[in-house]
């Protein structure tokens, strides 16, 4: 792919050196590298699948496969492809089909037509989509040391405050008989961005704390809607926190 478009740029430079050659003391002529600079512009908006910027990075290796058994699977919510938009090195791409490996924090496409997949440059991804979840990457320069690791997060939330989720998998290899068998366990960790602070969020206590400004406000809210906290309903329960703490002034 990286061939096709050094060609591309290479017969638009031939074509202004010979077009220069031939007009040899005449004016020149302004229309022709206009074209040539709207063509090379453009390129950023064609289809993904002619697109070779996308479709550049190392080879993604099922690692599950060299286990006998595997119970679950390393990505975001199906072990299929799911379609979604990738915000890759400046450009967007709309529709592509994608995999997000959690266990390793690595983005992975198929090419067009092909069996090869690849794991994208992860400093290149501005934030991708996927089923209606946007994820953002977190830049090692981001101001927030033993909180926020460099990776890709699930916002959650957005307003005057962020809410965050990292989403988890690691692994367990259990030796049996037959092999040793590999298991995916999936957990999610949580994190408020708020006045250029980071803070952790295990529970309604944390995120109480770290919006103590409307701590009286926010508990007669959760005792209103009967919010709950356990491990099933805690991520929409933060959600609607935060929600309500931006009608607050």
């Amino acid at each position: 792919m990286k061939i096709i478009y050094s060609l591309c740029c290479l017969a638009l430079a031939s074509g202004l050196r010979l077009q220069s050659a031939a007009g040899q003391g005449q004016p020149r002529d302004s229309s022709l590298v206009a074209a040539a600079t709207t063509r090379l512009a453009s390129l950023q908006m064609v289809p993904a699948e002619s697109n070779s910027n996308l479709y550049s990075g190392p080879e993604y290796i099922h690692y599950e496969k060299t286990f006998r058994s595997v119970k679950g699977h390393q990505f975001f919510q199906a072990a299929e492809e799911q379609t979604g938009d990738i915000f890759y090195d400046g450009a967007l791409y709309k529709n592509i089909p994608l995999q997000y490996d959690i266990r390793y924090d690595q983005l992975v496409l198929r090419f067009p037509q092909s069996p090869y997949q690849l794991r994208l440059h992860n400093e290149k991804v501005g934030y991708f989509t996927v089923n209606q979840h946007r994820f953002v990457r977190v830049a090692a320069t981001t101001p927030a040391p033993g909180v926020l690791v460099p990776g890709f997060y699930d916002v959650l939330y957005e307003g005057r405050l962020r809410l965050l989720a990292k989403r988890v998998k690691k692994t367990q290899e259990t030796l049996s008989s037959g092999g040793i068998e590999l298991a995916f366990l999936e957990s999610n960790r949580y994190f408020l961005e708020k006045d250029g602070k980071t803070f952790p969020v295990s529970g309604k206590g944390d995120l109480l704390a770290a919006l103590a400004d409307k701590k009286k406000e926010l508990r007669q809210y959760v005792s209103a809607q009967k919010l709950k906290f356990s491990k099933g309903k805690q991520e929409a329960s933060l959600v609607k926190m935060a929600q309500y703490y931006d009608t607050l002034r």
